[in-house]
């Protein structure tokens, strides 16, 4: 999911935010937003996988991008690749 982020006078960040969510079958699934872009994943797969596609969508678009898991219970930050001046400013 792409958000946005208003630091200052004109100045916007792009933020994707990648979550692993528990599918229905009891496997995992990687999502961005609404659209799931990968499914039926081991756990340990799908935290691979998205700390992957997280890092290389940094790399190539210089956008912050997250991923986060999602329970019914509570959210964890896996990882977060982004510009860390900007992210002790923004805090």
């Amino acid at each position: 999911m792409r958000g946005r982020a208003l630091l200052g006078p004109g100045v916007v960040v792009m933020r994707v935010v990648l979550t692993i969510k528990e599918s229905n079958h009891g496997l995992w699934c990687i999502c961005s937003g609404s659209t799931v872009l990968f499914d039926r994943l081991h756990f340990a797969h799908a935290i691979r996988l998205s700390r992957g596609l997280a890092r290389e969508e940094h790399a190539s678009s210089g956008s912050d991008t997250c991923v986060e898991m999602v329970c019914a219970e509570f959210t964890i930050a896996l990882v977060d690749y982004g510009d860390p001046a900007r992210s002790r400013t923004a805090a």
